[in-house]
């Protein structure tokens, strides 16, 4: 199955969800992975703000910033991501691109400051339209990720990626190309498979 097929049939599953199903989901998952000592290895969080057809994101932002934890959401910057911090999941946000919420970069302090590499090690929270359970990952088409992947690896900063997702986005196999990272666990509201 081609990758834009497979796209349009997630998006399809997606659609038939109940709208709650995606909070309380991400309720789910949040309370899975505080659970987890791979949660409290990490005092960097970088994590995506959810749109309405994604897995929501909210409740694992709040947990990570109850726990004190620096916490950094993604911004689309031409052709590439930047995170920067945010100590509020009430922002202060702005459109993106996408239509999708993005932080306010900073002008001094830490909020809005960008992501460094004194903050690494990161523990980061992947999107994607689907996942296996063998970390393969199929994104959105941008390929956002995968260069900002490609720049932590060629800058020699540590991190795990967990793809973060509804259990109905988990499926059997789906093509890969080799410059598609695998993610080291996927993450939903049923438990945190790892690799």
């Amino acid at each position: 199955m081609d990758k834009q097929r497979l796209r349009r049939e997630i998006k399809e599953r997606l659609k038939l969800l109940p709208l709650a199903s995606f909070h309380d989901e991400g309720l789910n998952a949040a309370a899975v992975l505080q659970n987890q000592s791979l949660f409290e290895q990490y005092s960097t969080v970088l994590i995506f703000l959810s749109t309405n057809n994604e897995v929501d994101t909210l409740p694992l932002i709040k947990a990570a910033l109850a726990e004190g934890k620096k916490v950094f959401a993604p911004r689309v910057e031409g052709e590439k991501i930047q995170f920067y911090r945010i100590l509020s999941t009430d922002g202060p946000w702005q459109g993106g691109p996408f239509g999708i919420r993005e932080p306010v970069p900073g002008k001094g302090g830490e909020t809005g400051r960008p992501l460094q590499a004194v903050d690494f090690p990161a523990l980061v929270i992947v999107p994607g339209l689907a996942f296996t359970r063998q970390g393969k990952r199929l994104g959105y088409g941008g390929g956002y990720y995968d260069k900002f992947f490609a720049h932590l690896d060629e800058a020699g900063l540590p991190f795990t990626s967990l793809g973060f997702c509804m259990a109905e986005q988990v499926i059997e196999d789906l093509p890969t190309e080799t410059w598609d990272r695998e993610m080291d666990g996927v993450l939903t509201g049923r438990g945190l498979a790892t690799l």
